[in-house]
């Protein structure tokens, strides 16, 4: 709230204006901060993307990384999830642009697919652990392992549709009742 300070006008004193932070500065401030806060805590090592990564290098750096699932496999101990990567803004995938490659997420235990289901938006913090050769239909490809310590899904967009950029929609319909 802005406080006004009215000075009297003698002997050419102008009227002054004064900024009093209110009891609702601070409680704004934070609520703003928390918006921005993201959902996995930061990594150290320097970013690498999935196909950098496939190329060599990068073993046993932490990083985050994110995309759209795939596939998920259910196995006695762990749950592995083949996900295309897409660059992150705030850790959250834009999959507007080009992909990164892509990479498998090794959780142990079980995750549920039905949670964990194709085309559902996620991001993982882990370290890469390894490489595993497999093939995108005919391609063969090797998919850098991403050992997961963090994993954030993200919510799908309205009535269970995948998310997507958002933006205007605009239809045009016909209805007929009989």
């Amino acid at each position: 709230m802005v406080s006004l300070s009215l000075a009297p006008l003698v002997s050419g004193v102008a009227m002054r204006a004064r900024w009093v932070p209110s009891a609702w500065v601070l409680p704004l401030l934070l609520v703003l901060s928390a918006c921005a806060t993201p959902p996995l805590a930061p990594v150290q090592d320097p970013a690498v993307s999935p196909s950098a990564a496939a190329a060599g290098g990068a073993m046993g750096a932490m990083q985050i990384w994110g995309g759209v699932i795939v596939e998920v496999r259910n196995l006695e101990d762990a749950t592995w999830i083949q996900v295309v990567s897409y660059p992150l803004r705030g850790q959250e995938p834009r999959t507007g642009g080009t992909t990164d490659g892509r990479f498998l997420l090794r959780a142990p235990g079980f995750l549920d697919p039905v949670d964990h289901r194709v085309g559902r938006w996620l991001t993982a913090r882990g370290r890469i652990s390894g490489f595993e050769d497999g093939r995108i239909g005919e391609v063969p490809y090797r998919f850098p392992v991403l050992e997961v310590e963090e994993l954030h899904l993200w919510p799908d967009g309205p009535a269970g549709e995948p998310r997507g950029w958002g933006g205007v929609r605009f239809g045009i319909g016909i209805g007929i009742g009989l």
